[in-house]
């Protein structure tokens, strides 16, 4: 009996430090326990707010978005409405401006089709303008062959047989009308002054007389304008004033020299 109540002396306080520890751990755990159920409360009183206020917020979106839609369609109306004021002028204004460039367009290709015809009619002047220069320069050509001719038969005519001199004069007379009608004047003036323009002076006479110097003495071969222009000079001599005896050899008399080549 004795060493039986020694040993359950010595289990009691061992099982007694246990039981403090277990009730230790009790308080620890109740404690915890206490404060997560505080923790609890107050999460479900965030939670709760936080509810209502996405409640709230949820409320004072639908309540923006219904002003804005009715914000909006209001506005759409009334921009609609401007719109159409304002695009109507506008387009009434496209339109003229669209006949208006239509008609421009058609304006041009008249212009066009016209600018062609006179480029067509212009082509076919300025043809028919150098046949005409071409025509006339041969003309010419074929009148101062004849002319020549006509010239040098007279000279010969008047140093051989002096009745046919006034039939020449008298030729001279009937082509001069035409020579005029033609625009050409004859250059073949005897006694006239000396002009450079017209008269390319091969020889020079001696005279005493001052009232000669620097005057046509004879004419080799005549020249002539066509339409106030010179188209050949004249092949002359002129007076030259001298003091000195005039030579035999110069005197006008003499023969007409042949013009120079």
């Amino acid at each position: 009996m004795f060493f039986k109540r020694k040993k359950q002396d010595t289990m009691y306080p061992g099982l007694d430090d246990q039981l403090a520890v277990l009730t230790r751990d009790v308080v620890n755990v109740s404690q915890k326990l206490d404060a997560l159920s505080g923790l609890a409360e107050r999460f479900q009183q965030f939670q709760d707010t936080a509810v209502q206020s996405i409640e709230r917020l949820e409320t004072a979106l639908n309540e923006n978005l219904c002003e804005l839609g009715h914000q909006f369609d209001h506005n759409r109306g009334e921009l609609t409405q401007q719109f159409q004021q304002n695009f109507y002028p506008f387009e009434s204004r496209f339109q003229q401006l669209h006949t208006e460039i239509h008609k421009h367009d058609m304006a041009i290709e008249n212009l066009l089709d016209e600018w062609e015809e006179k480029s067509s009619e212009e082509e076919s002047v300025k043809l028919r303008l150098k046949e005409s220069d071409e025509a006339e320069q041969l003309l010419l050509h074929l009148f101062e062959s004849y002319q020549e001719q006509f010239w040098n038969f007279k000279h010969y005519a008047s140093s051989k047989d002096d009745t046919w001199t006034s039939q020449i004069t008298l030729m001279e007379k009937n082509l001069e009308q035409y020579r005029r009608a033609c625009s050409i004047s004859m250059i073949q003036d005897c006694g006239v002054s000396v002009d450079y323009a017209l008269h390319d002076i091969i020889e020079a006479v001696d005279t005493k007389d001052p009232a000669q110097d620097k005057t046509i003495a004879q004419i080799y071969r005549c020249g002539y304008l066509y339409k106030g222009k010179v188209r050949k000079k004249a092949q002359a001599s002129a007076y030259r004033f001298s003091k000195k005896e005039p030579d035999q050899t110069n005197k006008t008399d003499k023969k007409a020299k042949p013009p120079k080549k």
